[in-house]
């Protein structure tokens, strides 16, 4: 098996040579900058820093540590976080590393005289994860690609060495387009004081004292982490047997004589398959998170996951909340809920916790609070100070816990939401919203430690679960690391049964982290009862690590149809993995109603199987193979298991299935037009990149010339209209697709024009809707109508469909008058102004100028880049309230609304708006 990748770290002592030019240049007797004779204290990780710089002209000092030194460059403007942004950055001499914490006033007439302040810090890695021999290669061919970690400053950056200036080398400082940049925030402006003293250059300069300041993500965690640990002790392999492993460890006992209270195991769910009736049942939202039971006390918290873990470390934001809770409570408490990730404040898959479950550097820890801030959702509550609520009453308990959080609940720690009664409303809420499943619970019921009672349910909404890995096959063709893996559950006599394998889900780095894990773990004979047939050699190991699968179904013969890995559930003892029942029975239904709609005319190979389902069985046994669309077309498809969306688990055959599924409307809205890509192939934390030209492009997948540019020169371009030209810009990474807003052989005219609500970087969506409700009054008044759809990201487009013909100059003039009538007469809220600088941060942008010939916006029901795989989805008017969340529309979730409200869009455009209406609109000579 293939060695991991790290970092290799150089020593920490420069070479003489190498501060000889930074030694020249001062006079350490009359300066306090640090003259780098002593020995730079050690650090794990490479290390970065910005320095702000008032010498004979302002700029930002931004230094990375590469041999021993912090190679420098100053860059007038200072950093931006647009990705179209490239700031000028002028190499110059190497730093020593002592000066990452050098704050102050470099004397007048000493080199670079003047103010020093300390801006951003923290460290970073190669962009590609390899060592630092490729950095040292790198910087000498004029080109980094490397990863933020620091304060401000976080994500992929690029240095690119573009020409020498004199005798000096000049570079380019690129943000890389990813989920830390933004096009709208100038953090230069923003950020205006140090993150060491909380100073401003002026109080610096005027020598004034240090003021307090919120400690930097990475010292808080760091410190968190020392006040919260906990004694541990190794837990052994679990065992079967019928209740998995007791949570009973050495910081039990400690917990026990300090506080007086037990350690508990968790009471576990049944599974069931239909929606209890009744009032005396009540529901909770089951997110993906973690399971722990929580035990506080002013002083301390545990974090104890299922199989007997103290996370209390990995998530030293829960622990400080739990801790000032029991403070205000005057008692300890122990608490039974979930940990969830919230990823635009909404709970993310497991994926995003998963990162940090076995992290011990708290730097890393912060960095995946900052990303992911996670959240305890606390659903019971066990113990207060003396009393035990273990014997009373689920209603019982519950008052006690919402007396408890009523007015003590933060952002770290919430009260669970639960409903009584209604059932099926919250198992659809689950499935419109992504959530694991439903937890029935009775009423009446007791909590019951360690047991897994009827009185409480888990109603799954999709075919997931885990299973424990008994071993894996060797790699095919190209693949590495390992190919599938061998999936198992134990039965009632304490077996592993066998019960498929998964290959699909994974990404490169998964491999390789799938391969480290099991390594340790190998083993000479099957740990299955009954040893499978694979179709390449396996490989066996202990059962001990537990993945999460989702699958289509149990086939006949017990075998998971189209498995497909999520990821590693490392807060589940293997030991308690059993074969679960099959999911709800409504939603099963709703299911098989849905997969039965989802088969194109014209895009099936045959009766049998859909294209949807032969997606799904391409990227079980792989990701490669052939989609046969119809008699005479077919279309090669590669690594549909490559993750595309990593905190959600969405995969490139995710998104080729839901265009499958929506495509009888989204066709019609790409149908002759020219389409724009921007390709994401590393998915949508990797590099993206437009592209135009469309050429060598397979049969069956549709090319027009066009003249783009108006220069009389026309390129190749995609034209939508067919379901082998969408999956083949999927397959090329384009994960939305973007027509224009005219149709081939009339590209000098616009079937609608649009209008792009953008809000600023500090207007609520509120506001968007408001500006919404403006232009349609707008609209209503002038006799006009147009549909409305969400943009996929945090804005909201209004499209009025135009007569045959309408020249494109006279859609941009309409929608400019529109936009301008609006920005008029709402100057705060909304806006026309093109420049970022000159725009209120609070105004929402009202963009006109997108209906410029080759402009494009995201197409109805596209799915956008952005987390939790948001879809551009249409809405009804009445629809646009101060309740609209934009982000509840995903990849997920639109296929079923479309089932319930139908094809929005297309009722909305189908009749064009009269040209005496729109006549009314143009300026009065």
């Amino acid at each position: 098996m293939a060695k991991r990748t790290t970092t290799k770290k150089t020593a920490r002592t420069a070479p003489p040579a190498a501060l000889g030019e930074y030694r020249r240049k001062r006079d350490f007797t009359k300066t306090a900058e640090p003259s780098g004779d002593a020995p730079a204290r050690g650090s794990r990780r490479l290390r970065f820093v910005v320095q702000k710089h008032a010498a004979s002209a302002l700029h930002f000092d931004f230094r990375l540590e590469i041999d021993g030194v912090m190679k420098s460059w100053a860059v007038p403007k200072g950093p931006s976080l647009d990705p179209k942004v490239k700031r000028l950055a002028m190499e110059v001499e190497d730093h020593p590393v002592s000066y990452n914490t050098f704050e102050g006033t470099i004397p007048g007439g000493q080199y670079g005289g003047g103010t020093v302040m300390l801006w951003d810090r923290g460290t970073y890695e190669p962009a590609d994860g390899s060592s630092v021999d490729a950095l040292r290669e790198g910087y000498a061919a004029g080109k980094l690609d490397f990863v933020l970690q620091g304060e401000r400053l976080r994500g992929a950056w690029a240095l690119v060495r573009t020409r020498k200036v004199g005798s000096r080398q000049q570079w380019l400082l690129i943000k890389r387009d990813d989920a830390h940049a933004d096009r709208e925030a100038d953090i230069v402006a923003d950020e205006t004081t140090s993150i060491d003293s909380g100073r401003t250059m002026d109080e610096i300069a005027g020598g004034a004292r240090k003021r307090a300041v919120k400690e930097p993500a990475k010292k808080a965690a760091k410190k968190t982490a020392k006040k919260t640990a906990v004694k541990k002790v190794a837990a052994e392999e679990p065992k079967p047997n019928a209740r998995g492993v007791r949570a009973v460890r050495a910081a039990d006992r400690l917990w026990k004589a300090a506080t007086g209270m037990p350690v508990l195991e968790p009471m576990y769910a049944s599974v069931g398959t239909a929606v209890p009736e009744g009032d005396d049942w009540t529901f909770e939202p089951k997110y993906d998170g973690v399971r722990v039971l929580a035990l506080a006390t002013a002083d301390a918290a545990q974090l104890v996951t299922r199989n007997g873990n103290d996370k209390a470390a990995q998530f030293p934001e829960i622990v400080d909340a739990l801790r000032a809770l029991a403070r205000q409570a005057r008692r300890a408490l122990v608490l039974d809920g979930e940990i969830v990730a919230l990823v635009d404040g909404r709970p993310a898959r497991f994926q995003a916790l998963q990162g940090r479950m076995h992290l011990g550097d708290a730097t890393g820890i912060a960095g995946h609070a900052a990303d992911a801030p996670a959240t305890l959702v606390a659903f019971d509550l066990l113990h207060a100070g003396d009393d035990s609520l273990l014997d009373q009453p689920w209603t019982a308990r519950r008052a006690r816990l919402e007396r408890l959080l009523g007015k003590r609940a933060t952002e770290r720690v919430q009260l669970g939401e639960t409903v009584t009664g209604d059932g099926a409303a919250m198992v659809a809420r689950a499935r419109a919203q992504g959530w694991e499943g439903v937890i029935a619970k009775r009423t009446d019921a007791p909590y019951t430690p360690g047991q897994r009672a009827r009185h409480w349910l888990k109603l799954k909404v999709e075919h997931r679960q885990e299973f424990v890995v008994g071993g894996y096959t060797e790699p095919r063709n190209s693949r590495e690391h390992i190919g599938a893996l061998l999936l198992g559950y134990y039965d009632g006599d304490g077996r592993l049964v066998y019960a498929g394998h998964a290959g699909g889900g994974f990404t490169r780095e998964g491999l390789r982290d799938m391969a480290r894990r099991l390594a340790p773990l190998a083993r000479r004979t099957s740990p299955f009862a009954e040893p499978p047939r694979t179709n390449e050699p396996a490989h066996w190991v202990r059962p001990s690590v537990v993945v999460e699968i989702k699958f289509i179904e149990w086939t006949e013969d017990q075998r998971l149809r189209q498995p497909i890995f999520v990821g590693v559930r490392d807060d589940k003892p293997a030991a308690s993995v059993r074969r679960e029942a099959e999911s709800v029975q409504e939603v099963e239904a709703t299911v098989k109603k849905t997969a039965k709609k989802t088969v194109v005319k014209g895009a099936t190979s045959n009766a049998k199987e859909s294209v949807v389902e032969q997606l799904a069985r391409i990227e079980a046994e792989g990701g490669d193979g052939v989609v046969r669309l119809g008699p005479r077309t077919s279309l090669d498809v590669t690594n549909l298991d490559k993750v595309y969306f990593p905190d959600d688990g969405i995969t490139k055959g995710d998104v080729m299935r839901y265009y499958a599924t929506v495509a009888p409307h989204v066709l019609p809205v790409l149908a002759d037009r020219p389409l724009v890509l921007r390709r994401f192939p590393n998915g949508i934390g990797g590099k993206a990149f437009y592209q135009h030209r469309a050429d060598n492009v397979p049969a069956g997948v549709r090319t027009e010339p066009v003249d783009a540019d108006g220069d009389g020169q026309s390129v190749p371009f995609l034209v939508g209209g067919d379901l082998a030209t969408v999956l083949y810009s999927v397959q090329l990474g384009a994960i939305s697709v973007d027509p224009w807003h005219s149709r081939v052989g009339a590209l000098d005219t616009a079937d609608y024009t649009i209008l792009d609500l953008d809000p600023g970087p500090k207007a609520p969506f509120a506001r968007v809707v408001d500006v919404a409700r403006w232009i349609k009054g707008e609209l209503d008044a002038l006799g006009l109508h147009a549909a409305l759809k969400t943009s996929g990201s945090t804005g909201l487009h209004i499209a009025l469909p135009l007569p045959a013909g309408t020249k494109a100059d006279s859609a941009l003039l309409l929608a400019e008058l529109i936009a301008t009538r609006v920005a008029t007469a709402h100057p705060k809220e909304a806006t026309i102004e093109r420049s970022l600088r000159a725009r209120s941060a609070g105004a929402v942008y009202v963009d006109y100028l997108q209906n410029i010939p080759g402009k494009t916006v995201a197409g109805a029901y596209a799915v956008r880049a952005r987390p939790r795989a948001t879809v551009s989805t249409p809405l009804a008017w009445e629809e646009l309230d101060d309740a609209l969340d934009p982000a509840a529309f995903t990849l997920r979730t639109v296929p079923a609304r479309l089932e319930q409200v139908g094809d929005l869009w297309r009722a909305a455009m189908r009749k064009p708006n009269p040209m005496r209406a729109l006549r009314a609109l143009a300026p009065t000579p």
